[in-house]
């Protein structure tokens, strides 16, 4: 399968929603990745961990999702799964496009 590259509107885009979400977030959050899924076709995938560390002893750790329109427009949604199979299914079926490790570095 041949590798998808973004355009940089997209790109811009997406990474605004990020910073954002940045900015918004009470946790660390970083490692932002765009992404496809074949179990979400149409669709990009914006990952980023956040970090909460207010007890040191057991900091926690979790991916966040939002899904944007290929074109780079908010879906207005984000990906849950109660299931652990259907949820190890779709973090297998990701395939990173585009990645950076905090927010506002597309704008550096």
């Amino acid at each position: 399968m041949d590798k998808k590259v973004l355009k940089q509107t997209v790109i811009d885009s997406i990474m605004d929603r990020a910073i954002a979400i940045n900015k918004a977030c009470a946790e660390q959050c970083r490692d932002f990745e765009i992404m496809l899924s074949r179990k979400r076709k149409n669709t990009l995938i914006l990952r980023w961990t956040s970090i909460n560390i207010s007890n040191e002893d057991n900091p926690v750790q979790q991916y966040r999702y939002e899904c944007f329109q290929t074109d780079g427009t908010p879906q207005l949604c984000s990906v849950h799964y109660a299931d652990q199979e259907e949820a190890n299914e779709f973090v297998w079926s990701l395939e990173p496009l585009y990645h950076q490790l905090y927010a506002i570095d597309h704008k550096l």
